[in-house]
């Protein structure tokens, strides 16, 4: 049945108030994380000095980067679990060919390479093969571990030149370079999703991937494209890693996907698809950043950390559900609900 252009009016008018409600909701995650800062300062003094809160903004500052590569995923309706072992693959590689003489440079060039190659299969897989995202994620996460494991037997690599740490470990302006590029790297996110063709396509095809089609969005190429930048993105993110720590193995970025994926979703970016916000991502990261720093600091064992970190990822989903109803509800409500009745 043909629905008259006065019938679809509501649910154009509802989904633009609801738009409003992530902004909000945005804003009350940042009254939130204010409100937490001050009871764990409250606890802990240690936890108020500048230089932990500079020690948590450091720590985030990757976190932050591939959460926002992330939001495009899951905005385009998909997901990505890759994202750990991509970072261990292209670190080990990129590492590795840096000690051996390669100018860092172009070590770092193939890091991103790598990452994009990886990121371009993923998404034939997703886009022309079909493969659901979550098992395409899930297969390309234990191969790509077990590449690295195999590439590095199991060796600790440590020892880069000081021109790649300074991206982990330098300063500008008294302002660790991590926390300059991951801010930097959020605006651009931020304009790259919400002012771009790119960005609206990423939640067109989200919303509803048969109507993108038929409205002329390329689909394939799109999604093909989303998991691509996702690749660089996490190369970038490993690439501070290791700067920061000046170490690597095939080991690192172990459970990554969970903690970024529980960033976005905590943020309020929509886990069907269609709706994302890049502020909300970065507020995740910075809660659960500051969440495990004020653990390591109140001397809670690691392996109740984990405990910690699955429940609050299980918190975030249930809520996630739970705003989609309220969304599915307010989708059939009339207009002058939302807009004031004339």
């Amino acid at each position: 049945m043909n629905e008259s252009p006065g019938a679809a009016a509501p649910s154009v008018a509802a989904i633009g108030h609801l738009d409003r409600r992530w902004l909000f909701e945005g804003l009350g995650l940042t009254i939130v994380i204010i409100a937490l800062a001050v009871i764990f300062s409250l606890i802990n003094p240690r936890f108020a000095s500048v230089v932990n809160f500079i020690n948590i903004l450091t720590q985030s500052s990757y976190y932050v980067i591939i959460a926002v590569g992330m939001t495009f995923v899951i905005t385009n309706a998909g997901i990505d679990l890759s994202v750990g072992s991509i970072l261990a693959l292209v670190t080990v590689i990129g590492f590795e060919l840096i000690k051996e003489g390669m100018h860092p440079g172009l070590g770092v060039l193939v890091m991103f390479a790598l990452g994009g190659l990886i990121g371009c299969f993923t998404g034939f897989l997703v886009s022309y093969v079909r493969i659901p995202p979550f098992i395409a994620t899930l297969g390309m996460m234990v191969a790509l571990r077990g590449l690295a494991l195999v590439h590095s037997a199991g060796n600790m690599h440590y020892g880069l030149p000081s021109s790649v740490t300074w991206f982990g470990q330098g300063t500008i302006v008294g302002i660790p370079v991590p926390v300059i590029i991951a801010f930097l790297f959020a605006l651009f996110g931020a304009w790259l999703f919400n002012h771009t063709r790119f960005g609206l396509h990423v939640r067109a095809i989200g919303g509803n991937r048969e109507a993108a089609r038929l409205a002329g969005v390329p689909v394939n190429r799109i999604e093909l494209m989303v998991y691509a930048l996702m690749g660089l993105i996490t190369a970038l993110g490993g690439l501070i890693m290791i700067a920061r720590i000046d170490s690597t193995q095939a080991t690192i970025g172990t459970s990554m996907e969970i903690h970024v994926i529980a960033a976005v979703i905590i943020g309020g970016t929509s886990l069907f698809g269609g709706r994302g916000t890049i502020y909300g991502t970065v507020l995740g990261a910075l809660l659960l950043s500051m969440m495990t720093n004020a653990l390591v600091i109140a001397g809670v064992d690691y392996f109740w950390q984990l405990v910690v970190m699955g429940a609050i990822v299980l918190i975030a989903v249930a809520i996630a559900n739970l705003r989609e109803r309220r969304v599915s509800a307010l989708a059939f409500f009339p207009r002058s609900w939302f807009e004031g009745r004339t």
